[in-house]
Parts: C-alpha cells; structure tokens; sequence
C-alpha cells in the first residue's frame, strides 16, 4: 500500500500523466485548427479520432479504478485508527476517554464515507467499462 501522497508503482507518475495530457491537447489544438482551417476529414483522421476517443475512455476506466482502491485503503486506515481509539478509551481515564470514543466515531463515519466514495467509484469503472464494449 502507497504511503498518502505517493503514487503506486505500477502507475504513471502524475508528471507522466501530465506529459501525456499536455501532447493530447496539443494535438487536439492543431487538429481543431486544421478542420477550422478547412483541411478534409479523411478515414485516417476518423480512425486516429477513434482511437483518441477509445484511449480516453481506458483513462477514466483506469483512474475510476485506482480511486476506488484508494478510497478502500483509506476506509482501511480509518477503521484502524478507530480501533486504536476505541483500546486506548479502554484504558484512558474518565476524561480522555469520552475523547478517544468521539475520535473512533468520527473515524468510523470516514470509513463510510471512503466506503462509498470507493462503490461510487466502482460503480462508474463498470459504466465505463460497458461504454468501451
């Protein structure tokens, strides 16, 4: 599991992501200009358009995805940490406490919220993936 603020290894690094995105605009500026240009629409450029079209689609496939299994970590992580609070209620005196039982609870309702954001995410991969098929 990534540490916060980390990207996985198996993933482009947002530097990368950000090349790649910055040469699709740039494309797409110059094929704009050329279509207002006037320049013909031939089958090349419908099948280029095609491709780009179906290439964007794997992108938010794949980042629906990777927001979900991060959602799913950090619905992890604060069950954990809910947990944690929880045993030291158990031993904190009257005071602390009352503290710690707040802070699990808190940490709980994260955990929810994660939990739904990561189905909601799961959700729209399965859109997109109905999409590319």
């Amino acid at each position: 599991m990534p540490v916060a603020g980390e990207h996985p290894p198996d993933e482009p690094s947002p530097e990368d992501r950000a090349s790649r995105a910055r040469e699709r605009a740039d494309e797409l500026r110059e094929r704009t200009a050329y279509l207002e240009g006037g320049g013909p629409a031939t089958a090349e450029t419908a099948e280029r358009a095609q491709l780009r079209a179906e290439q964007a689609l794997d992108r938010a496939r794949d980042a629906h995805h990777s927001a979900a299994a991060r959602h799913l970590n950090a619905g992890r992580a604060h069950r954990l940490a809910a947990a944690a609070h929880e045993q030291a209620a158990l031993f904190a005196d009257d005071t602390s406490s009352g503290a710690h039982q707040d802070a699990a609870a808190r940490h709980r309702d994260a955990a929810s919220q994660h939990d739904a954001a990561a189905a909601d995410d799961a959700a729209k991969e399965a859109a997109d993936d109905r999409r590319r098929n």
